[in-house]
């Protein structure tokens, strides 16, 4: 009888191994929702100083990589996509179960929604990052119609399918994705479209929030006073502003002011804060791009530090993870910066980055003749190599400094960096003409038949950040 009980709870533990294990992979992670959660739940208890709330406007314009890099300020975006204010309230209840922020940001641009339920995908990313509770239970019930509580609860049901859409990075850690080991909830849009905003500085007309909107708005308030932390409601600058809406938000800085908490209103400080959305602007939907973030962040830091005190990490190596998130973000925007740029010089200074690999391929057709190619691959640092004449050939360089080269004959050489692994090669092609090649996991890379090609590795992101070649046909033309 007790082999039999042992057996049996044996078998019972492996199918819950089992099925956790199953779980982890076939689980949905959308990084706009349900992994946010995932990460928070992971950072050391009391260490959140900042929390942020609220919807994609919180995630992709509070950037918590400048917080930390211009104020020293631990903080982290806690929202989800379209997240309407009872999702809020209780990602608040869920951060202050593990957390104790000296504030709470605010971000308060679906205190515009006017309805009772989100749609189903909204719903799932605003609920299946909770850790089961009594407060997740509550959660989706007031998501969702009670005709269709089950299909919430009975999460599998959602996701139990996904094995046909399933990929290599539900199998990783993080996803595979470097940014993710130190994420602090905030996604960098480095898109732009530009776009005019409406003028709404002059609007001071009010009008009442949907009622079940503004009943939650004032839960997350009223639950921040219990416990004694400020609140700072803010709306995030977006040009498809209205009248209609700023009035909303204007009633939304009232109920702020019966609370004693502060409201600051970005459409309204466009100038001061110098948004411009001809090149802030990420999309059509109004998010603010990564020129956009930080000039409405360091505004947002700037007012934080005037009104509440709020400590300054930098100095204290148990924030090491919010340098590192900084780190990444200034990275990912290095990297967008490089792609932009057009002409040899500011591509020049931008492959200085010492977190650059460059891998740079001259072909037989360049003789040298073009001043400004030469002062490019000068830079690169290929001038000793190239100094007796132009010689084809591959070379890894960074920082200015070759690593690795083919020389001008046949060559093949591989160069192992985990996770990638590159091959420079030089070799006879079937018209008897030497070519040059720059293989990344088995993939050529290549602009220009005629001319130099440059392949550009970040080490600190793990991917190609940029490829491009110089048209030496046709002008020593940049082509991307």
């Amino acid at each position: 009888m007790k082999k039999t009980v042992v057996r049996i709870t044996g078998f019972l533990l492996i199918l819950l191994m089992v099925l956790a294990g199953i779980n982890r992979v076939f689980k949905m992670k959308y990084g706009d929702g349900i992994y946010s959660l995932t990460k928070f739940y992971e950072q050391k208890k009391d260490s959140v100083d900042v929390l942020v709330l609220g919807s994609s406007h919180a995630f992709e314009n509070i950037n918590t990589g400048t917080l930390w890099d211009e104020y020293g300020m631990a903080s982290y975006v806690l929202g989800g996509s379209r997240q309407p204010s009872w999702n809020t309230y209780y990602y608040l209840k869920e951060a202050l179960k593990t957390q104790r922020p000296e504030l709470i940001v605010l971000e308060g641009y679906m205190l515009l929604y006017d309805a009772d339920y989100e749609e189903s995908s909204r719903i799932i990313k605003n609920n299946f990052g909770l850790k089961w509770s009594k407060d997740k239970i509550e959660s989706i019930k007031v998501s969702a119609p009670k005709s269709q509580w089950a299909e919430y609860f009975l999460e599998y049901t959602q996701y139990h399918t996904r094995y046909r859409e399933l990929s290599r990075e539900d199998f990783l850690k993080n996803q595979g994705y470097r940014y993710y080991d130190d994420w602090k909830g905030f996604g960098c849009n480095l898109d732009t479209i530009a776009e005019v905003g409406t003028d709404v500085k002059q609007v001071d007309e009010v009008s009442p929030l949907y009622g079940k909107t503004e009943e939650y708005y004032r839960k997350i308030l009223d639950l921040a006073r219990e416990e004694n932390i400020p609140v700072l409601v803010t709306i995030a600058p977006y040009f498809l502003i209205d009248e209609k809406s700023e009035k909303m938000f204007n009633r939304v800085g009232e109920i702020a002011g019966e609370y004693g908490d502060l409201f600051l209103d970005g459409n309204k400080l466009v100038d001061e804060i110098g948004v411009d959305y001809q090149v802030d602007n990420a999309d059509d939907v109004g998010h603010l791009n990564y020129l956009g973030n930080q000039k409405y962040t360091k505004y947002l830091g700037t007012y934080i530090k005037e009104h509440y005190t709020v400590s300054d990490r930098r100095a204290d190596a148990a924030y090491e993870s919010w340098q590192k998130n900084a780190d990444y973000i200034r990275e990912m925007i290095a990297d967008q910066e490089l792609k932009e740029s057009g002409d040899m010089e500011t591509i020049s200074e931008k492959l200085q980055n010492p977190n650059y690999w460059v891998f740079i391929s001259v072909d037989d057709s360049c003789n040298g003749e073009d001043q400004e190619l030469q002062r490019f691959l000068g830079a690169a640092g290929l001038g000793d190599a190239l100094q007796n004449g132009f010689s084809a050939g591959v070379w890894l360089t960074s920082q200015g400094k070759i690593l690795n080269a083919t020389g001008a004959g046949t060559a093949k050489i591989y160069i192992r960096k985990k996770p990638k692994e590159f091959c420079i090669q030089r070799m006879a092609g079937a018209d008897g003409q030497m070519e040059n090649q720059i293989i990344c996991d088995r993939v050529s890379y290549r602009k220009v038949d005629s001319g130099v090609n440059v392949v550009v590795y970040d080490l600190m992101t793990e991917e190609i950040e940029d490829q491009f070649g110089i048209d030496v046909s046709d002008g020593c033309r940049i082509v991307r």
